[in-house]
């Protein structure tokens, strides 16, 4: 073989090489943009939603309960009970509200919802009509333990996604926090942190979504933040207080024009899905439930006055 062609053999191998590299990157690490850096914003939470489960029936005018993805926003589409990779039709029966605490209930029950067939169901409750761009997002909750078991509170909007928490019921003492950019391409960050089996008591979590930054708190305790802007190897930069100039993007990062509903849900995990599901029925303990205190949402006063 020529020395010629060694030579394009390496080159191309060095290419496909960098190639990867900067696809790997490019999942943390997007464009450089304009960062007029500022200072914080410190002006003071107010509360814009809350619901403290008081009554005995859910208070359907701030919830629905299902994924409004039909042409009415009413229930009649394949996608508004069935969420992505879960073994799970949710139904209406296993929401409950009693004692001040909203019962989110799951069963082993085969059945179908548009002709897909899964194993078990489960329930949720989202928004009816409130939406919101930033803010501090909220629930006081006791999370269920057993296989399987996939509860989460979450936002959904437009392009952006953002987990409060997501848990595996087998590890009910491992969080999951991630952002979604579901454009094309989809960009994805995830986080985790092992702590103390938190199924047994309640516990409060919160992110606070600024313009520049994201931080996931529980009990008060901040356990994860991502930057909307980033080092160049990815790595998040503070939401405020940087010098002003020009700075690498995280391609993942929630965007601004995007407003998000607010979601609670317990569903069921397929096998191999987003936790270790059963390969068939299982049954938990009868009233095995995510169990709500309660869900707040507050806004800076900035972004309620403009000032």
């Amino acid at each position: 073989m020529d020395r010629k062609l060694l030579l394009m053999i390496a080159l191309v191998g060095s290419q496909l090489a960098l190639g990867q590299t900067l696809s790997k990157r490019a999942k943390r690490v997007g464009p450089v943009q304009p960062d007029n850096g500022g200072s914080c914003d410190t002006t003071a939470w107010q509360l814009v939603f809350q619901d403290e489960f008081d009554g005995d029936q859910l208070d359907t005018e701030k919830w629905r309960t299902w994924f409004p993805y039909s042409d009415d926003g009413s229930d009649n589409c394949q996608g508004c009970r069935i969420m992505g990779t879960s073994n799970t039709i949710f139904r209406d029966d296993l929401v409950s509200v009693k004692d001040g605490t909203l019962r989110l209930g799951v069963r082993a029950n085969p059945n179908e919802w548009f002709g897909l067939k899964k194993e078990h169901e489960g329930s949720m409750v989202h928004t009816k009509h409130a939406r919101f761009t930033y803010g501090r997002f909220e629930v006081r909750c006791k999370i269920p333990s057993g296989a399987g078991l996939w509860p989460a509170f979450w936002g959904f909007g437009g392009e952006t996604e953002i987990d409060v928490f997501e848990f595996c019921g087998e590890q009910p003492g491992l969080f999951k926090g991630a952002l979604h950019r579901w454009g094309k391409p989809k960009f994805s960050t995830n986080g985790r942190k092992r702590m103390e089996d938190l199924s047994k008591d309640f516990h409060t979590y919160v992110v606070e979504w600024e313009p520049d930054g994201i931080s996931w708190f529980i009990d008060g305790e901040l356990v994860q933040y991502r930057g909307r802007f980033v080092d160049k190897r990815g790595r998040p930069l503070p939401a405020c207080d940087r010098p002003k100039g020009e700075n690498f993007t995280a391609p993942y990062f929630a965007r601004g024009e995007d407003g998000i509903s607010v979601i609670l849900d317990l569903a069921v995990s397929e096998p191999k899905g987003f936790c270790r599901g059963p390969k068939g029925p299982m049954t938990w303990p009868e009233g095995t439930s995510l169990d709500v205190d309660h869900v707040r949402v507050y806004q800076r006063r900035s972004q309620l006055t403009g000032r």
